[in-house]
């Protein structure tokens, strides 16, 4: 071969690679299977792990491994370490990403920490607006503090892990007995230790102790706010520490965070200390609660409370990863089915997540071969389904009402029910949700009552609502549609425990040309539906019958 004929290979090789790379960057892993740090405790354990993962290897484009919810010595950390490496070369040779969930900083509370032990923690603990100092639980400031979490991340960092998650104990409350949950909403936040205060002082000039700045924020809001952000810049610190140190030893590898909601956007500032710290696109996993089938109501609601958390946070564009926590708890047999994790995971794309976080698995209640068999199995199988979504609406957004008034998201989701499509977050707006409309109560309405009110809100719209059900239904309903307003997809919910019969929709939006569209329901198989052209981008569909509490969606 000659220096022509090489240096064009070369060319077309690294072309490849930045196709490859930039595909990748693109889109996030779907399913990412979350693990706790008893399923990597020995090789005999992980063994068992590792076959139902690969078993179904469909449903792990990654594995998250835990770095535990204690604070160990530094040797302990050594070991692990050393085992993972050998675990994430297993995961690779079958195709999946190994990463890591940093899964304890500050500790969740000492209830929880103590399971596992702290004989590693030698620094202050986080301290209440009470003055209750944590046994367990961590200052963000203690400079021991930090040089431990450095130190852990540089170690972690060596196997090279796809991405590393953060989990919400990193947060400014509700750690336990310092910061009571219940205390949170009185303003219980921050960690109120002699270093923190003292920091505090620093930064504003004052003189303040913690009794007499407590009762000097009880009086100045803009006392408060500050000491807020002071608090959000004290977690951000120890989030931009994992983020450069890991950084420094794998380069590639993505930051992101695990968070529940916040009044405000305060909690961009983790975000933005992990993105300046890379120079990449960081990921978010919204979520807390509802982590049982006892009313499957309750999971479509948290997919609204984690679209709503998107718009809090801005949407940024460098947030690039949005994967929302779909959990089970305490994960055994009674707590949740394989059909209520898929119908939360649809719901969640369908309002503008790319990405789905998975703790799904627990040594202490059932077998790994269980969880394969009754959830893993079920989410490899209906993989296409989900990426078939994902990838026909690249580029496109969730469209309908918006809620400007950051209506509670089960009130918002009550209104929804009555399907007319609602923004809980980011999206194409058609209108404003109003006060009349969230005042319904779709368990008291007839069928020509929904109807009525369905045409009601679409004549508010002059008529442009992407789509309109002309069939009375309980469920949402959720259009996708592309930058130039044309229509992409309609995702639908089922929300009772019968059939739904088949559904006329009225489309708007159809691009030229469309003669047919394509249907495809949970555990079903795709069919091919024919569009019935009305003029002016209106067109008929008739979706075929949906099975109770079962999702589907239809392809234009």
């Amino acid at each position: 071969m000659g220096d022509r004929e090489m240096k064009m290979r070369t060319i077309l090789l690294c072309a490849a690679f930045v196709a490859v790379t930039a595909a990748h960057a693109a889109e996030p892993p779907l399913m990412m299977v979350r693990l706790r740090g008893p399923h990597t405790a020995d090789d005999a354990q992980w063994a068992k792990t590792f076959k139902a993962l690969s078993e179904n290897r469909a449903a792990c484009d990654e594995v998250w491994f835990s770095t535990g919810i204690g604070f160990p010595k530094i040797a302990w950390h050594e070991e692990h370490v050393r085992r993972l490496s050998r675990y994430a070369e297993q995961l690779r040779s079958v195709g999946i990403v190994p990463s890591l969930q940093f899964q304890a900083t500050l500790g969740h509370s000492d209830g929880i920490t103590a399971r596992e032990g702290a004989d590693g923690k030698t620094w202050g603990g986080f301290t209440g607006r009470g003055g209750v100092e944590c046994k367990y639980c961590n200052c963000p400031r203690q400079k021991g503090f930090v040089g431990y979490v450095r130190e852990t991340a540089r170690l972690y960092a060596s196997f090279r892990p796809g991405s590393v998650w953060i989990d919400d104990d990193l947060r400014i409350t509700n750690h336990s007995p310092g910061s009571p949950l219940d205390k949170v909403a009185d303003g219980w936040i921050g960690c109120w230790c002699a270093t923190c205060i003292a920091e505090f002082n620093a930064e504003t000039g004052g003189s303040w102790t913690r009794e007499t700045l407590d009762a000097a924020m009880a009086k100045d809001a803009a006392l408060f706010d500050r000491w807020e952000k002071f608090s959000f810049e004290g977690i951000a610190a120890v989030a931009r520490a994992i983020a450069e140190e890991t950084h420094k030893v794998s380069p590639g590898t993505r930051l992101a965070y695990q968070h529940g909601g916040y009044r405000n956007d305060s909690q961009l500032a983790v975000f933005r200390a992990m993105h300046e710290a890379t120079g990449l696109p960081v990921g978010s996993r919204p979520g807390g609660g509802w982590y049982f089938d006892y009313d499957p109501n309750d999971q479509m609601v948290k997919a609204f409370y984690a679209a709503q958390q998107r718009r809090c946070l801005g949407n940024p564009e460098w947030i690039a990863t949005w994967c929302p926590e779909i959990e089970t708890y305490p994960r055994a047999f009674a707590s949740r089915t394989a059909q209520g994790i898929l119908n939360e995971a649809f719901i969640n794309l369908a309002l503008g997540m790319n990405s789905l976080s998975l703790l799904i698995m627990d040594t202490r209640y059932e077998t790994d071969e269980w969880y394969g068999e009754t959830l893993l199995a079920p989410l490899a199988s209906e993989k296409p389904f989900f990426e078939e979504y994902r990838r026909h609406n690249a580029g496109a957004v969730p469209a309908g009402l918006a809620d400007t008034a950051k209506t509670p998201p089960e009130t918002l989701y009550g209104f929804a029910l009555t399907g007319v499509p609602v923004l809980p977050g980011p999206g194409r707006s058609y209108g404003e949700i109003e006060t009349d409309d969230t005042s319904v109560s779709i368990m008291q309405m007839s069928s020509s009552a929904i109807l009525d009110l369905r045409r009601k809100v679409d004549a508010r719209t002059g008529g442009r609502m992407p789509v309109l059900v002309e069939t009375p239904t309980v469920g949402l309903v959720v259009p996708q549609v592309a930058k130039d307003g044309a229509l992409r997809s309609v995702a639908l919910v089922n929300a009772r425990i019968d059939e739904q019969k088949p559904v006329k929709l009225r489309l708007r939006g159809v691009p030229d040309g469309v003669e047919t569209a394509r249907w495809w329901q949970l555990r079903g198989k795709p069919v091919t539906l024919p569009v019935e052209r009305l003029g002016g981008g209106e067109a008929i569909v008739v979706v075929p019958a949906l099975s109770a509490w079962n999702c589907g969606w239809l392809a234009i």
